[in-house]
């Protein structure tokens, strides 16, 4: 009966510790999904690239649908800077046009 006991608590602390483990490594895969994505928000290069890569060479889908995400992100960041020089550019000239050269 002591012998029981013992061999279930043993069973318990070994459950515990798996959990503890299993909540280790999903907080440590989150911040590294979390820093691809904002990666790819700061460099869109690094986001198409890294999501070609992953969506492509993954195995499993969680694999594939994070690298989809960051060729997401890669692309909308691309376009939207994009924009945004055209913008500037458009604007700078407008604004040159508008404001008289003193020298």
């Amino acid at each position: 009966m002591e012998e029981l006991k013992s061999n279930l608590e043993k069973n318990n602390l070994l459950q515990s510790q798996l959990t503890r483990i299993q909540s280790l490594i999903d907080i440590i895969y989150l911040v590294n999904v979390t820093w691809l994505y904002v990666f790819s928000l700061i460099y869109p290069l690094f986001g198409i690239i890294f999501g070609v890569i992953i969506s492509q060479g993954s195995i499993s889908q969680y694999g594939q649908k994070i690298g989809r995400t960051c060729l997401i992100l890669g692309v909308v960041n691309l376009v939207l800077l994009i924009i945004s020089v055209v913008i500037f550019i458009a604007l700078g000239g407008v604004l040159s046009k508008l404001i008289p050269y003193s020298i």
